[in-house]
Formats: C-alpha cells, structure tokens, sequence
C-alpha cells in the first residue's frame, strides 16, 4: 500500500510540473475542479482538471481524480493488519467551442476524453491485493459561462465507453465485462479560474 502512495505523490508531482511548463500568462490557461452530480456525495466524483486553449476554438484538457481510503490496525500481540482502497483516474482530451449567436459570455462545447482507471484494493485480514484497471473514451457535450474576469463556470454531460482488458470477479461496476458503454455516465458542474 505504502508504494502505492508513492506513485501517487510521483503523478502528481508529474503533473503539476506540467501544468507549469504551460503557463504564459495570457488567460489561456484554466484550473478546474470539477464535481459529479450524480455522485455528489462520493469522494471519488471530484476531478482536478487542467485545460489549454490552443486556438480560439480548441482547447486540450488533461484530469485527475484521487481517492485514498487506508487504514493499519496493529493489535497488542504485534500482529498487524492493513487495508484499504487507493483509486485514481487519469484523463487526457480536448474541447472544441461552438458559437451561440447573441450569447457573448456562454459558450456551448463538444469534445472527448481517453483516460486510464486503476484501483488497488486490500481487504482486512488477507494478505494479497487486487489491482484493477481499465481504460476508456468520453464524449462530451457541455456549457461554460464567464461571470467575471478570470472565473468559469461549466457544466458537462459525459457518455463513457469502457474497456477492461481484464477478468475477474470482484465488487465494482465492470465485473467480467470487457466493454460497457454508458449514455449518461457523469454530469459534471465546475468552477475554474482562467490564468
């Protein structure tokens, strides 16, 4: 578990550096942080999203979502136990704005996201872990709106087609299925702040 968290520290340390080789002062640049109202009350449901424009109509986006959930028991025998679940979801896409004529200030947008979902799991009282991955494609089709300077407000709808190239039998929502697509996989509010 504990070199888990190691990789952890190690992505993002990796991608806050690469958040900062992009950075040039010219607002366009976007830090995100994203909710799933569908899963409002699941820790899991928030993303970190980074975004560049590129152009006046294409922006790359790059997302992460981090879940740690560990515990160690050590008892007065000296026996101890370890267990918990460390999850995390890295995405990489773009954005393409669409014109709303009369509308200055909100903006319509389509777009796609590949990521990549890994889940490590340890039960108490066993001794082996189970690691889980996936990957997968998300269409998007969402709203922005500029209240003020330098602050974005955004919803998305995202779709989900998931890939899972492994089996197994264990809790989650891909069990022994090697692809799944989802209409409606997340709806999604976020507030940004444009650098």
């Amino acid at each position: 578990m504990y070199h888990c968290v190691n990789n952890m520290k190690n992505i993002l340390t990796t991608l806050l550096l690469f958040i900062g080789l992009f950075v040039s002062g010219q607002n366009i640049n976007q830090v995100d942080l994203m909710l799933d109202l569908k899963q409002i009350d699941v820790q899991s449901s928030y993303q970190l999203m980074y975004k560049r424009q590129i152009n006046n109509v294409i922006t790359l986006r790059g997302g992460l979502s981090l879940f740690i959930d560990t515990d160690k028991e050590t008892r007065s025998d000296t026996l101890s136990f370890q267990s918990g679940t460390v999850m995390y979801d890295l995405s990489v896409g773009f954005q393409r704005d669409l014109k709303l004529d009369g509308f200055d200030h909100i903006k319509l947008f389509v777009g796609m996201d590949g990521y990549w979902n890994s889940t490590l799991n340890q039960k108490p009282y066993e001794t082996y872990h189970g690691y889980y991955w996936n990957v997968g494609l998300k269409p998007l089709v969402g709203l922005y709106y500029d209240p003020i300077k330098n602050i974005r407000l955004s919803v998305e709808s995202r779709a989900n087609l998931n890939f899972n190239f492994q089996q197994y039998s264990a809790p989650g929502e891909n069990i022994d299925q090697r692809v799944n697509f989802r209409s409606l996989d997340q709806l999604s509010f976020g507030i940004g702040y444009l650098f």
